[in-house]
């Protein structure tokens, strides 16, 4: 099933609902605006589904779908739905081994049973599911043309983007050479770079969690397994395969990559502002301090404050005063480099590392920047709020960098002691 739902429409992609309980699907709209701020279309039966796809331009990227409509008692709403490309979560009142079998044959996403009102967050996941992974890359490792037209048909059902390669070798250079791809799945037995030998490669650069891996084959069982567990890989498959064993291991490993990948931004931004947090700071400063002593280049520490803060808080209250705090972590965020480490280090106050600045040039970055925050109206419903900063800046490398981030406080209470906004240098 070639995937082209994303290019059948420059218009917001939509859900489809076909159900003929206006209550169901009336929940079933409202859980997803709410949710998700998705807009669903709804039809109570087959006639005017039909009637709608076949006279205008796809835009959605999932359906849900009532097994038994009023003119179409025998899931025919599936096949018409599937034959449009749209990828369709099936509302079913029975759960039978025949039934479960026809239904995966349509090429589905999943199938739930409907009188279990409880089971919409469910659909609602499986919703979000298929739009996140419009975004998201899978990498197919096969030999065999059968083994990858198979798993590329399954995973264009869920909407992802599928990449191919013949061997061991050649995925390992799409994956060198794309850091989008997210998921790969590799079978054993192949020419040039087998299954084993690429995990193990795929491992030396990337994580576990960084970037999952499924092995699959169709021989050697339970031996097989433990090897590609052993080489690193996070699950396994083994061939034949039922689909719904298939889905729910890709859907498992891409969501536990995800919710990772989220629990260690979360631990290294500051939940207010987005910037580092103190413990990036020092994460990622160290790092680029050791990189910079090793090279014989240069580093400038700044500690950065709000001067009269607390007054601010008084005043207007704390909401106003998180606002003032985000707004000049956004003038920080956008006055130096990609490369340099600005960071949150704990209430009002802001730490940053800057690399390779010329002398020359540190006076005058850190005036203008606590010029441009004295200058700076920040508005916040009706208040214009104006305050000031004190900088202290230690401009020469130290033996580390906590001694660096030291001397940088002392001159910032330099600053603080002097009137504030201004700017106190180490010598």
């Amino acid at each position: 099933m070639a995937k082209k739902i994303i290019e059948c429409s420059s218009r917001p992609m939509k859900v489809l609902i076909v159900e003929d309980s206006m209550t169901f699907s009336g929940i079933l709209k409202r859980c997803i605006k709410s949710s998700l701020n998705v807009e669903s279309l709804v039809f109570g039966d087959y006639a005017s589904a039909e009637e709608f796809l076949n006279n205008n331009e796809c835009e959605f990227f999932a359906a849900l779908l009532d097994i038994n409509l009023p003119d179409a008692p025998n899931g025919e709403i599936v096949d018409l739905v599937v034959s449009k490309n749209i990828p369709s979560i099936v509302f079913t009142g029975e759960l039978s081994d025949d039934l479960r079998d026809i239904m995966w044959a349509k090429r589905i996403v999943d199938y739930v049973p409907k009188e279990n009102f409880g089971n919409i967050e469910h659909v609602i996941n499986l919703v979000d599911r298929l739009r996140k992974n419009i975004n998201t890359k899978v990498l197919v490792v096969d030999d065999s043309s059968t083994s990858r037209n198979l798993c590329r048909a399954l995973l264009d059902v869920c909407n992802f983007q599928v990449i191919e390669a013949v061997n061991g070798q050649e995925g390992l250079d799409l994956i060198n050479s794309d850091n989008e791809i997210r998921l790969v799945i590799a079978d054993h037995y192949m020419p040039i770079m087998d299954g084993l030998t690429l995990v193990k490669e795929i491992r030396r650069k990337f994580s576990k969690s960084a970037l999952p891996i499924i092995g699959l084959s169709g021989v050697g069982g339970a031996t097989t397994s433990a090897y590609f567990l052993k080489a690193g890989a996070n699950d396994y498959i083994h061939k034949p395969f039922l689909v719904e064993e298939f889905y729910c291991r890709v859907s498992h490993n891409i969501e536990n990559s995800e919710y990772i990948s989220t629990i260690k931004e979360m631990s290294e931004i500051d939940y207010l502002t987005g910037i580092c947090n103190r413990r990036s700071f020092f994460k990622f400063g160290e790092k680029l301090f050791s990189q910079q002593q090793r090279s014989g280049a240069t580093m400038v520490a700044a500690m950065i404050d709000i001067d009269e803060f607390k007054n601010c808080n008084d005043t207007y209250g704390h909401i106003v005063g998180d606002e003032v705090i985000k707004d000049v972590a956004d003038l920080l965020a956008s006055r130096f480099r990609k490369g340099d480490v600005v960071s949150r280090y704990g209430g009002d106050e802001f730490c940053l590392l800057c690399a390779d600045m010329k002398p020359e040039e540190i006076k005058h970055v850190f005036d203008s920047v606590k010029d441009d925050i004295d200058n700076k109206i920040i508005k916040v419903g009706e208040h214009e709020i104006f305050v000031t900063v004190s900088i202290g800046v230690c401009s020469t490398m130290m033996p580390s960098l906590d001694e660096m981030v030291l001397v940088a406080d002392k001159m910032l209470y330099d600053a603080k002691d002097s009137g504030r906004n201004q700017v106190s240098y180490s010598d």
